[in-house]
């Protein structure tokens, strides 16, 4: 039993928190592979499938033309700069489901709160969507 349990305890756990990347070297998110992450955005308009869905000053969005992703980018001047955030979308049996790749090149704190920013929005996009 304490070898059960110990081999239980040293399997991996999923992660749960904002990974923190070299902004210069490759990536991979939702699939989609880049030279960068600064050339996440510019990937997957040329992948194709996709429209701008909104943008300010801070962030740009991106809508999969299917309605299954939500690919969001920090812009330059955004103290988590480089950051890309892919939200899959799925409908569940209790409602909306969402699964969320996240990879940060800037300010570590700032990649934090960012990262907890769209948990609570992703939150809300499911308390919104639930099913009764």
């Amino acid at each position: 039993m304490v070898v059960g349990s110990a081999a239980f305890a040293a399997e991996p756990k999923p992660f749960s928190g904002p990974v923190h990347v070299d902004p210069k070297k490759p990536v991979d998110i939702c699939g989609l592979h880049a030279p960068s992450l600064d050339q996440v955005a510019t990937a997957l308009v040329e992948k194709g499938g996709v429209r701008e869905a909104a943008g300010d000053e801070k962030f740009l969005a991106y809508e999969q033309l299917d309605f299954t992703h939500i690919w969001t980018f920090t812009r330059l001047g955004h103290a988590a700069y480089p950051a890309v955030i892919c939200r899959e979308l799925k409908d569940g049996a209790e409602g909306l489901e969402v699964k969320m790749e996240f990879l940060c090149g800037g300010a570590r704190a700032a990649c934090t709160t960012l990262y907890n920013d769209f948990q609570l929005l992703n939150a809300q996009m499911k308390a919104s969507a639930k099913k009764p």
